[in-house]
């Protein structure tokens, strides 16, 4: 099991790219670039050329002005690699779980905060740093998201694109691209894979679980809850 961001036993995967942002209100329906399809703030974070890449291969992507609300924490597992263009081949591997958190959504304003976070042990983390919108019209989504986060010792910033389905409380079919923007050296690419690097990963059973919380257990904790519990079930 590989992490989001780890390439083999030397190399982390990694995001997608962005760009300056603006905050726009609901009201103001001014049409950008990606067309009148999408909320304006949009064209901020992402280009036409960026967003038909990604559909090209095999990203969803759900237009619209009245996204659904998608407030909560979620678990992305398994993730599947269905497209990776670094070079290492890792399309159809599987990578490490994520817990995935969007929170304060304004829907006036099609903002929300997005945070995630590796399961194992919590060393591959990021978030939104300037701002993260949303697209979509009654249950289906995307979040388009600036994220600087740090795999390791290394800082990148990333452009996050995730699809999916507000189901009941849980999310159906997400998926998610990443397009790695810049890192903080690394130049010979030894922990992370190149800049301009872009994978896409599906939750491959289809339904990403809501969860209680954010928080994740390091791997010698979860080693001993795992015990505890064995043991107080075979009691």
């Amino acid at each position: 099991m590989k992490s989001l961001l780890k390439l083999s036993s030397l190399l982390l995967l990694f995001p997608l790219l962005f760009v300056a942002c603006k905050k726009e209100n609901k009201d103001e329906t001014p049409t950008g670039p990606l067309g009148p399809k999408y909320p304006q703030v949009i064209n901020n974070v992402i280009t036409p050329e960026i967003l038909e890449s990604l559909k090209k291969n095999g990203m969803t992507v759900n237009s619209g002005t009245t996204p659904p609300t998608i407030n909560g924490v979620f678990l992305f597992s398994p993730a599947y690699c269905s497209f990776d263009n670094s070079g290492n081949n890792l399309q159809g591997r599987y990578f490490n779980d994520y817990k995935l958190q969007f929170k304060n959504q304004n829907t006036n304003e099609y903002t929300v905060s997005m945070e995630y976070k590796d399961v194992s042990d919590g060393t591959d983390s990021g978030g939104d740093n300037n701002a993260t919108y949303i697209s979509g019209e009654n249950n289906l989504f995307t979040v388009f998201s600036q994220v600087k986060g740090k795999s390791g010792s290394v800082n990148y910033v990333a452009l996050d694109v995730i699809s999916g389905e507000a189901a009941g409380g849980s999310m159906k079919n997400l998926v998610w691209s990443h397009y790695l923007v810049s890192k903080e050296g690394d130049e010979a690419n030894l922990f992370l894979v190149p800049v301009g690097t872009t994978r896409i990963f599906k939750d491959e059973n289809g339904l990403s679980g809501v969860q209680t919380t954010f928080d994740v257990l390091p791997n010698n904790l979860q080693t001993i809850v795992k015990k505890s519990l064995s043991l107080s079930t075979a009691r």
